[in-house]
């Protein structure tokens, strides 16, 4: 017997000392029977005999198991529309190949007729609402190999012939048509029917109409594959916001709630505003997001017909986090990181008293943002403070201060920057965000080698900055963390003066875009390529500090080189000194291996160092090609591993490579 008397115990309701219910015993050959075609075991018969002793019945099941049968081919047949490899990628049950441990061929029917409902069911969502799908199977001479014929009668696909609107006043019908996917001689897709009609719900929302019904119907045609499609509208009311009421905040200050709030008392109701302001309210951090309900809109009546109260519930979280965590990169060596972070915090909210403060009640509810860290490293050691208010006495400007001290270990020299800068930002609209940033570093260079550059050599003691940084973001992606679509652009113009005179331009963009999407596979199949550009000129006769250099190569550069490894060298030493001239490129092909958890990566990197703008062409450019996998891990935070692999087909002799470029970070 494969499966065990116990596990086969487990399964079945009959037990030992019950009254005799012979339905049970139909249930439970049924439920022995699914256990061993999940096992594989697809010809498994089983029978229930009864023997009657001594007012007892003794129930013996007669199990004949058979051979256990893998799949060796699925072959499908009569499909012209799509290939077999296409209807192969729907299904879950596969085919017994190498490895054998991962893709065994194992045989469950159930899984099987489902797999075959989500082909028919893939045929009707593109049109075809009468294909039929069926299969059967063949066995080897020796029962263990199992060929599986998939039947494919696709039918003819059906095609929109007319679109007609009804109720409508608000819009006209040509103004409804315009905003429809099925259109008169586009094909018929059941879910592109359920878009528009939410599309036109969506429409009158944004006009008000909080209860306008869609009612989508639609008719086939008696002479041909072809569809009528009426959408039925009943637009009802409008209405308009008498008051909006802010709930559920017990710590965070409502006009924080409110000024991220885009629609106001007096205006119509705009149901896409208010989808949006629940998006800025769940991205703001201060909710619980857990939940999944960080924030809730909700409607009641006003004291007019036409007038709603907006209610906007939100569930408090916990803003303040103190984080342990550690890591190793390619770029920054082995380091730990400490760090407290409140994204909720108010400076002006003091504690009345001792139990007050540690009660967590002080300094909470302003959506103010403050950050200590420390992180110490074999390499590199940081340490941060920062505080940001991202509206100003609620207007539409931002302020930061921070403070830091950076120290790193170069191959030559020891660097260290201890600096403070304010930034005031504003939000022009959605998306873009500008700003202006002064700036006082003190830079010192030390414990230099004795086979050194000139150059570092040269900058040996304590350098000031006084600088001024104006910056512009454009950011349009869709999600900050694993973005699938949309932009960002980054652009950076800093002057600076004192010990280092120089201006400093820097812009970076990248696009991304969603290639697939399977959700066999329960991920997306993600495209990103972008670039940088990099330029400094010297202001004044003295020439420009080794720390202001541009360097490439190593993670988030030309991957593929070491760290810093490529760009202009000192004539003497052989050593990488930098230049004035940057300029990058990089393509990025991520799709799911293990979901989002485990993904993919091939890439393409090219970019350069130079000297000075001047120098810039592609004479000198690198370029790498290679693959990675990036894994995230839950219990720290979703911190993730990279690993990347590069491999240079464009060089330099003197270039630093370095094929294997990690970078791990947890908290």
């Amino acid at each position: 017997m494969r499966l065990r008397q116990k596990k086969l115990r487990e399964g079945i309701q009959i037990r030992e000392g019950d009254h005799l219910k012979r339905y049970l015993l139909k249930l439970d050959e049924d439920k022995i029977r699914e256990m061993y075609q999940g096992k594989g075991f697809s010809n498994i018969d089983v029978k229930s005999e009864e023997k009657k002793t001594d007012g007892y019945v003794d129930i013996t099941f007669k199990i004949q198991e058979g051979s256990k049968i893998y799949i060796k081919e699925i072959v499908f047949e009569g499909n012209q529309t799509f290939s077999s490899e296409r209807l192969a990628k729907i299904i879950a049950t596969k085919r017994r190949k190498f490895p054998s441990f991962i893709f065994s061929g194992k045989f469950d029917k159930s899984k099987f007729e489902e797999d075959i409902d989500k082909v028919k069911a893939f045929y009707g969502s593109g049109g075809w609402l009468d294909a039929d799908i069926t299969w059967k199977e063949q066995y080897g001479s020796d029962r263990t190999k199992m060929f599986i014929h998939v039947l494919v009668d696709e039918g003819e696909r059906y095609y929109v012939d007319n679109v007609s609107i009804k109720g409508n006043k608000l819009f006209t019908s040509d103004e409804i048509i315009d905003m429809l996917e099925l259109k008169e001689g586009s094909a018929f897709l059941p879910e592109s029917l359920q878009k528009d009609s939410e599309g036109i719900r969506m429409a009158y929302g944004k006009q008000g109409y909080l209860n306008a019904n869609v009612k989508a119907e639609y008719t086939y045609q008696q002479v041909a594959p072809k569809i009528d499609i009426t959408f039925d509208v009943l637009e009802n009311e409008r209405f308009f916001i008498e008051k909006v009421i802010v709930s559920g905040n017990d710590k965070t200050k409502d006009n924080v709630i409110r000024r991220n709030l885009i629609f106001f008392p007096g205006e119509r109701v705009d149901t896409q505003k208010i989808k949006q302001s629940e998006q800025i309210l769940t991205g703001t951090g201060y909710f619980d997001n857990q939940s999944g309900a960080a924030s809730e809109i909700t409607y009641l009546p006003g004291t007019k017909y036409n007038t709603k109260n907006v209610v906007v519930n939100v569930k408090e979280g916990r803003t303040g986090m103190l984080r342990f965590g550690g890591g190793f990169g390619a770029n920054s060596g082995l380091f730990g990181d400490v760090s407290y972070t409140d994204k909720n915090f108010d400076i002006f909210d003091l504690p009345k008293d001792w139990k007050d403060f540690m009660s967590g009640n002080a300094f909470r509810g302003g959506g103010q943002t403050i950050t200590m860290r420390f992180s110490p490293g074999l390499q590199r050691t940081e340490g941060v403070f920062s505080f940001n208010n991202p509206a100003i006495f609620d207007s539409g400007y931002s302020l930061g201060l921070s403070a830091n001290i950076f120290r790193r270990a170069r191959e030559d020299y020891d660097e260290e920057r201890k600096g403070f800068k304010m930034s005031v930002g504003k939000t022009v609209f959605r998306g873009l965000r500008l700003g202006v940033t002064p700036n006082f570093e003190v830079i010192g260079i030390q414990n230099i080698d004795d086979n050194a550059p000139s150059i570092v050599k040269d900058q040996e003691g304590s350098s000031k900055k006084l600088s001024l940084e104006l910056t512009a973001m454009l950011d349009r992606r869709d999600n900050r963390m694993s973005p699938s679509k949309g932009y960002k652009i980054t652009s950076s113009l800093e002057f600076s003066g004192l010990d280092v005179d120089m201006i400093k331009f820097i812009t970076k963009g990248t696009v991304y875009h969603t290639v697939f999407n399977f959700p066999d596979w329960r991920g997306k199949h993600v495209l990103s390529y972008g670039g940088t550009l990099g330029v400094i000129e010297a202001t004044s006769d003295e020439p420009i500090p080794i720390f202001e250099n541009f360097f490439a190569g190593g993670a988030n550069s030309i991957r593929g080189f070491a760290f810093r490894g490529v760009g202009p060298i000192d004539d003497t030493t052989g050593e990488q000194i930098g230049g004035k001239a940057l300029l990058l490129a990089t393509a990025e092909y991520t799709m799911p291996v293990y979901g989002d958890m485990v993904r993919g990566a091939l890439f393409v990197d090219a970019g350069k160092a130079d000297s000075d703008l001047n120098d810039m062409n592609f004479n000198n450019l690198r370029a790498t090609l290679g693959f990675g996998f990036r894994a995230k891990i839950p219990f720290m935070g979703n911190s993730i591993v990279a690993i990347d692999f590069g491999f240079p087909f464009i060089r330099k002799d003197k270039d630093d490579e370095q094929a294997i470029t990690f970078n791990f970070g947890g908290q």
